[in-house]
């Protein structure tokens, strides 16, 4: 009986052990998105899509430089992902800047999940927002 006790509370502080380790995954680069041969895109226009889209789930412009904006999403305070998003009228292209509290590692390029839920989703807004500039 004694040497099955020892066995279940090894095998119970290993899952917790492991549960209690940070997710992490491959950090997703979206890579550069074309424009060209789209001569109603200007980059005054894609400036006021990629605000747009960032506005879509709260992400909030900290830096606005003409080709270049930076973006800071906050999860309550706890979780935070810095953006840039670098553009002309050719094209556009979104990059990790910084975190807080997503367990990231630029050099190895690994991350929560959860930041990369909220790049993706970013740059689906953007591409939305994009295809609308013709429309408008």
């Amino acid at each position: 009986m004694t040497a099955f006790k020892t066995t279940l509370v090894a095998i119970s502080l290993g899952l917790a052990l492991g549960v209690a380790q940070a997710r992490d995954e491959p950090m997703y680069m979206p890579e550069r998105m074309s424009l060209a041969g789209k001569p109603e895109i200007t980059q005054a226009k894609l400036h006021d899509a990629l605000v747009r889209a960032g506005a879509r789930r709260n992400w909030i412009v900290i830096n606005d430089v003409p080709g270049e904006l930076t973006f800071k999403y906050s999860r309550q305070g706890k979780h935070e992902a810095t953006v840039k998003a670098t553009y002309d009228a050719t094209g556009y292209q979104l990059a990790y800047v910084n975190s807080y509290n997503l367990n990231a590692d630029p050099d190895k390029q690994r991350i929560h999940p959860t930041y990369n839920t909220w790049i993706r989703n970013l740059s689906n807004d953007v591409a939305i927002e994009v295809s609308l500039i013709g429309n408008k």
